[in-house]
């Protein structure tokens, strides 16, 4: 009887297991995960050595498939389980990073780690994941072997010459060719002489002396050709010699004399020199306040967290300072942005890069490089370059969004409203040219897109023509009433500019004591349009002139503007109101 009891409660057991895992799957396929994880945990609590096999086998099933949220779903009840399970903890941070979810991701890693302190991967995943950048696992650490060979900082790029030291270091070779030349020939006079006199002692070491001055390389120090640069500096006047100081400083840093490149930089302004904060850091840790430089580059990557060369130098002092996380995760970064700009350190190189490419008709890789720089610089030559390209790759509606990006940073661009203006051309004429062969549905479809680029006139009363031809007299009305929209659209546009521009004069005769001619502008321009700045103005000029008769005209007239101003409101919401009414009348 004791067997049949067990039996029946191992049953009934097998059968509450076997539900739970049915629903917390059926869950997963109406994607209800947190209901799923409740079932999968039930399952786990009755029989775990039974559910977690079959739950693992279904969480590889679903990964593969890519199915990341189900994955997690069934990962993360095994890990209340199993959290000694780092392998797992750490596939499923990868599972949640893919997905966006960084705070989870992190929390995975963490429990690996605790897991296990030597799992390098989860180490590496949490720096990545720090770094906000989609690198995984052994990609991660490979990543950065790039930087485990340097032993010093990369410095930016000179600018305008390729070794400002150069000519300095040729110039103190020369003098050192001409001194050990004279030194050379005082030697061998004082040789021959001894000679003459059969000093042969005397002689014998002369010649050991010039033997040994001929065997001597010339050399300059770096101190020397410092010295020398920081004289010539000094000769000039610092405003016009701010490029040549910021290069000393960068030749001095590399010389590993930060005392010269901090004099070189002291005068020198952020706005004109975007990398000065940078090199002041690094001047800083080589003159012994590695801290300091540390919190310059880290304020310094807040304004732009793209910056490659403070993203690697900023790793590269914490590995300096012993902290080998914040160091990979900074590298990691570094890493991860190279990998998008070719390897290219410098947004100006990156743009050169993709001007390169265009002018000789790559025009993906342009185009790849331009959307990269336009992630991390703002500069409407580049917005421009990119819907360009696009025109030329007859992606048209992509090329719009671009010009549209262009006039974001640019109201006033001329050249977005021209390439705008183009494409509106291009999908206008398609219409047209399947008009005059009467096929009126696409061309119905070519002035829609057309008119989703510029809403012009012409195209409007085009597009009603075409709805007339296929019996869409409401859609044709529709494109009219725009048409007469814009008109008085442009016809207020042209009457404001003229409005404005009798204030302007308006103010102008003012300034000159010109009085009556402001009031003459003036007046003009408040028949124009209820202006309570304009009225004031003139109130002013009657009340200082002692014109009490025209300034009560005047007043008299404001309260009539506005009485008619009212008027016009309450007619044109009663106008929408029974536009509005009519609409639902036809809805119906």
């Amino acid at each position: 009887m004791l067997d049949a009891l067990f039996k029946g409660s191992e049953e009934k057991q097998k059968a509450a297991l076997e539900l739970h895992l049915s629903q917390g799957m059926q869950h997963l396929a109406n994607k209800f995960y947190n209901r799923a994880m409740i079932e999968f945990k039930k399952a786990l609590e009755i029989d775990q050595e039974a559910a977690y096999p079959r739950l693992m086998a279904e969480l590889d099933s679903f990964s593969s498939s890519g199915e990341l949220e189900a994955s997690l779903a069934i990962g993360v009840n095994i890990l209340q389980e199993k959290s000694d399970d780092f392998e797992l903890a750490n596939k499923l941070g990868n599972f949640a990073r893919e997905l966006g979810n960084w705070e989870q991701a992190s929390n995975l890693y963490k429990m690996a780690i605790k897991a296990n302190r030597k799992f390098e991967p989860a180490f590496y995943n949490l720096a990545a994941t720090a770094a906000k950048v989609n690198l995984y696992d052994e990609g991660a650490k490979a990543s950065i072997e790039q930087f485990e060979s340097l032993d010093d900082y990369i410095l930016p790029e000179y600018i305008g010459a390729a070794d400002p030291a150069e000519q300095f270091q040729q110039k103190l070779l020369e003098e050192k060719e001409k001194k050990r030349s004279e030194d050379l020939a005082h030697l061998t006079t004082e040789l021959e002489q001894k000679k003459e006199l059969g000093a042969m002692v005397e002689a014998g070491q002369l010649e050991f002396q010039i033997n040994q001055l001929k065997k001597e390389p010339l050399t300059v120090e770096p101190k020397e050709i410092l010295q020398a640069m920081r004289e010539h500096l000094e000769s000039q006047p610092p405003e016009q010699s701010k490029t040549e100081r910021y290069n000393f400083g960068i030749y001095a840093l590399s010389a590993r004399h930060p005392k010269e490149a901090l004099w070189a930089f002291a005068d020198l302004k952020k706005k004109e020199f975007d990398k000065l904060d940078l090199l002041y850091a690094i001047a800083l840790d080589y003159d012994g306040h590695l801290d300091e430089a540390i919190d310059r580059v880290t304020q310094n990557l807040g304004e732009n967290e793209y910056s490659r060369y403070n993203n690697v130098n900023l790793g590269l002092m914490f590995k300096k300072a012993g902290k080998r996380f914040l160091s990979v995760k900074y590298l990691l970064k570094t890493a991860f942005l190279l990998e998008r700009s070719g390897g290219l350190y410098s947004m100006k190189d990156l743009v050169a890069a993709a001007e390169a490419a265009k002018n000789e008709g790559n025009l993906k890789k342009a185009y790849s490089f331009f959307e990269i720089a336009s992630l991390e610089i703002k500069d409407k030559s580049i917005w421009l370059a990119l819907g360009d390209i696009l025109v030329q790759l007859k992606k048209y509606d992509e090329a719009v969004e671009r010009f549209r990006q262009l006039k974001t940073i640019d109201p006033n661009s001329k050249e977005a409203d021209e390439n705008l203006k183009k494409i509106h051309d291009y999908y206008a004429s398609k219409g047209d040219s399947l008009v005059s062969e009467r096929k009126f549905k696409p061309a119905l479809e070519y002035y829609r897109k057309s008119l989703s680029v510029l809403r012009i006139s012409k195209t409007l009363k085009k597009i009603a023509s075409v709805c007339r031809e296929l019996g869409l007299h409401d859609d044709a009305q529709k494109y009219l009433d725009e048409v007469e929209e814009i008109i008085v659209a442009e016809k207020e546009a042209e009457n404001e500019e003229e409005r404005l521009a009798l204030i302007a004069e308006a103010k102008a005769s003012s300034k000159q004591k010109q009085w009556f001619k402001a009031i003459e502008k003036l007046e003009s321009a408040f028949r124009m349009k209820l202006d309570k700045q304009v009225f004031l103005q003139l109130a002013g000029l009657y009340k200082g002139l002692k014109k009490t008769e025209e300034l009560n005209s005047l007043i008299e007239r404001w309260g009539k503007m506005l009485e008619h101003a009212d008027r016009m409101a309450k007619y044109d919401k009663d106008k929408q109101r029974e536009k509005q009414g009519n609409a639902e009348e036809k809805e119906k």
